[in-house]
């Protein structure tokens, strides 16, 4: 009698798993039926120069990563266009030694996509998409504190990238 209440009590409860929608991230489907998405590289407003192609690209990996068969290789044979601007790209002293000596600094990077069809109505939206990474101020070696911040920007990319396509496909 005993084992026939715990078995009740597990299929209760993966029931309410199962019922109350909860999934993984990025899990659903594309919205408004699309399968496949032509991607353009993206607007960049930010004053990094060459940055569209690393968040371009980085989006691209998440789809392929993720979903491989929903890209599709020109507009022709799409039924969604992924458009993107970068909107802003900003970097803030997070630590400081002194009044005017940082330690830490963070870049935080702005986001914002638009899904449309082929005919150019706009099928999903994302607003902005936030994301930040600090990386470290080398003391006198302004060379090393730039190639910290390109790598800042690099993983960066990749978590907005991931938010992008894990808003795209949440279902909600």
């Amino acid at each position: 009698m005993n084992n026939k209440w715990t078995l009740v009590s597990i299929l209760t409860v993966l029931l309410l798993l199962t019922a109350c929608g909860y999934h993984f991230a990025g899990g659903g489907s594309l919205p408004a039926g699309v399968n496949r998405v032509f991607i353009t590289v993206m607007e960049n407003r930010s004053s990094e120069t060459g940055v569209e192609t690393l968040f371009t690209n980085d989006l691209i990996y998440e789809f392929t990563r993720s979903r491989k068969e929903s890209i599709a290789p020109d507009r022709s044979s799409a039924d969604g266009i992924l458009t993107g601007t970068i909107v802003r790209l900003s970097v803030q002293n997070v630590s400081r030694t002194s009044v005017s000596t940082a330690v830490t600094r963070r870049v935080t990077g702005t986001l914002a996509l638009r899904l449309e069809s082929p005919d150019g109505r706009v099928l999903w939206s994302s607003g902005d998409i936030i994301e930040r990474q600090a990386y470290d101020v080398v003391d006198g070696n302004k060379t090393a504190t730039d190639q910290n911040k390109s790598d800042a920007i690099a993983v960066l990319s990749s978590r907005l990238a991931e938010s992008a396509f894990n808003r795209l496909t949440d279902d909600f």
